[in-house]
């Protein structure tokens, strides 16, 4: 009872830092009724995804990471935010959020969890650096935002790749095919990257 009431706490505190964050980094640009249709949007499919989270083993966590995908998408189409512009503030703002749930390792103690929340935290600090200097570097042109989302997207899966190759058993929840599918979405991260300094 303790422990289930001490998980809700711990959930609505995401909600709200997560919330807050997204809220800070877009207020400038959209209207608060579009961030928080667009974070509805993610928190609804986000919701749906850990609801079938027991139903589907080791897909567990790309269901989750689909359903945050579909969530943002559907979101930004409602909204009408663009992906790009919203990107950089989701991708933060999920971190951070995902950074407060690590209070769990006061209970699960395990090295998956503890890496998991590592590469969190570098996540986050790797986005501060880059967020704070993208636009100066020469290479990309356009200046454009979601350079900051995309990168750590990008190390994150390709980590989460190498991981899977070097350690198996400290990927959480790794799938059959999760090396093929981590790099791919790096990849896909870096290409567009690629594509939108270009433009």
């Amino acid at each position: 009872m303790v422990d289930t009431a001490l998980l809700i706490i711990l959930l609505l505190i995401c909600v709200l830092v997560f919330l807050f964050s997204f809220w800070r980094n877009l207020k400038d640009d959209y209207l608060p009724s579009q961030i928080f249709s667009l974070a509805f949007n993610v928190f609804l499919l986000a919701t749906l995804g850990f609801y079938v989270w027991r139903y589907v083993g080791n897909l567990a966590f790309w269901v989750v990471i689909l359903s945050l995908l579909l969530g943002y998408i559907i979101g930004s189409i409602r909204s009408r935010i663009k992906i790009y512009d919203g990107l950089d503030g989701a991708v933060i703002s999920i971190l951070i959020s995902v950074l407060f749930s690590s209070l769990l390792l006061f209970k699960f103690r395990s090295s998956q969890l503890v890496l998991f929340y590592g590469m969190i935290a570098a996540g986050i600090i790797i986005y501060s650096l880059v967020k704070k200097n993208y636009k100066s570097f020469v290479w990309y042109k356009s200046g454009r935002r979601g350079f900051s989302g995309l990168f750590v997207i990008g190390v994150f899966f390709l980590t989460r790749s190498i991981v899977s190759i070097v350690k198996p058993e400290l990927t959480y929840y790794l799938y059959e095919y999760d090396i093929i599918i981590s790099g791919l979405i790096s990849f896909m991260s870096f290409l567009n990257i690629f594509i939108l300094g270009g433009k």
